[in-house]
This record gives structure tokens, sequence and C-alpha cells, in this order.
């Protein structure tokens, strides 16, 4: 008796399929924010206006998780309270609320308030979110100025891949451009965060500017780590095969005993 072909490949297809969809590598975390592998980047005065603003996106229904627990490193360095999140229509969902604003007022960058979990962000360190389908997104932080009154959206960030180099004090002048030697001979003055895999945002607040030409953007007021949401144990993806050739087994079986 001829085997039921179609039946049989459509099981071997769709589990196939399913173990496609966990191998492919992950799509690039871009969530409107520009990609970049060459930080630290335009670090110091440029020109108006600031460069790299956030883009809108369309949620896809997939999670993410954000972080600012590991490495250490990351969290909120910009002079002004701020909270970093997202806009959907006119509404601002914060996922991550600065508690405090330069470290000592008055001391100059040089020491600038280091926004570490459990001391300036109160809340949740690690927070995973659903963009929903059909709905539209764009990240950014609220700043609430340097008495925390204030509420001006500000969307501006660059996002590198597994790693992340950015200075230690906010608004900061370096040469322009920034140079890997100048970087590599000031060791104090910058900070590298890294994970394979993960993509770090360097978000920009756009509060300060030199003059009515000129901005400070040093793309570090919030360095934020962003991960796909987790994806099934290889042995799960085993499980998943051996379900595949079983019922491949069990389909033969039956149709050489009619």
């Amino acid at each position: 008796m001829k085997l039921p072909i179609i039946s049989t490949l459509s099981i071997v297809a769709a589990t196939a399929t399913t173990l496609a969809s966990f191998a492919a590598p992950a799509a690039a975390i871009t969530l409107g924010v520009d990609v970049i592998d060459n930080s630290p980047f335009m670090k110091g005065i440029g020109p108006m206006p600031i460069p790299h603003a956030t883009g809108t996106f369309e949620g896809n229904g997939k999670t993410y998780e954000f972080s600012v627990v590991v490495p250490q490193g990351l969290g909120s360095r910009g002079a002004t309270y701020s909270d970093f999140g997202f806009m959907s229509g006119e509404v601002f969902t914060s996922l991550f609320t600065e508690d405090l604003g330069r470290y000592n007022p008055g001391s100059g960058n040089d020491n600038d308030w280091l926004g570490t979990c459990g001391i300036s962000i109160g809340e949740e360190c690690t927070v995973q979110y659903t963009f929903e389908e059909g709905v539209t997104y764009q990240l950014g932080l609220l700043d609430r100025g340097f008495g925390g009154g204030a509420s001006n959206f500000s969307g501006f960030g660059v996002a590198q891949k597994d790693s992340y180099t950015f200075n230690t004090a906010t608004d900061q002048s370096y040469p322009n451009p920034l140079t890997p030697d100048y970087v590599a001979n000031n060791p104090d003055k910058f900070l590298t965060v890294a994970e394979e895999g993960a993509y770090f945002l360097g978000m920009e607040d756009g509060m300060f500017k030199k003059d009515s030409t000129n901005y400070y953007y040093d793309y570090q007021d919030w360095v934020v780590k962003v991960t796909h949401e987790s994806v099934p144990e290889p042995g799960t993806v085993g499980a998943l095969l051996g379900v595949g050739a079983l019922g491949f087994i069990s389909r033969r079986r039956k149709a050489v005993k009619r």
C-alpha cells in the first residue's frame, strides 16, 4: 500500500519549520534606534540638530528584556532626573525611573552620579515588555530637569551589539573626531560594557547646548542592555525533533499495516 506521503511530509515540514525558527539567529534589536559599530560615537560638541534621533517602530508581538543590572556600568549618567521608556501615541511609559540627578550638585561633571540599581534607580532594574502588533512606539527619555519638575520627551540614541564604550562623566568635550588612540590613552575617561549577543542602547537627553547652533551629545545619559525573549534550551529542541521523527515512524507503520 502507498504511504500517505502528504500527511507524513506535513509532520516533517512542520517540525523542520519549528526547529528553523529556534535555530535562526535573532534579528537585530533595533527598536527604531540607529545601530553603530564604532562607539564611543559623536562625543562632545556637535552641530544642530543632534544626530541619531530615535525613529518609531511597529510592535511585533515579541517580548524584549531591558536591564540596567549587569554588566557593571549600566544605568543613568545624565545630570538631570530622567526616565527611560517609550512613547506610544501621546503617552510615555517608563521602564526605569531615576530618583536622583547629579551626584553632588555644584561639584562639576567629574563627580557625575552613576545611576545604579537600588540607589538612584529605585524600582525594578530588569523589565520584560511585549510590544503589541500594530502599535507604534518610540524609545526615548522623559527628562524631568534638575528639580524633577519638567517633563520633556527626548528621543535620541544609538545601539551597538556585544559591547558599548562611553565617557564616564556627562557632557564632556573631547576631540572631534574622537580617535581610538585618545580613548586608549585616557582609560579613566571611558567605560566599556559588554555581553555577547546583547544590544546596548546609549540614550541622549538632548538637554544641553553650547550655544544656539551647537549641542552636547554623548549618548550615555542612559545605557541600557536589551535582549530578545529567551529561546528553548537545546534539550527542548531535541525533544521537538524526536516528536517529529516519532510522528513520521508512526504514520509509516500504520500505512504498512493497511
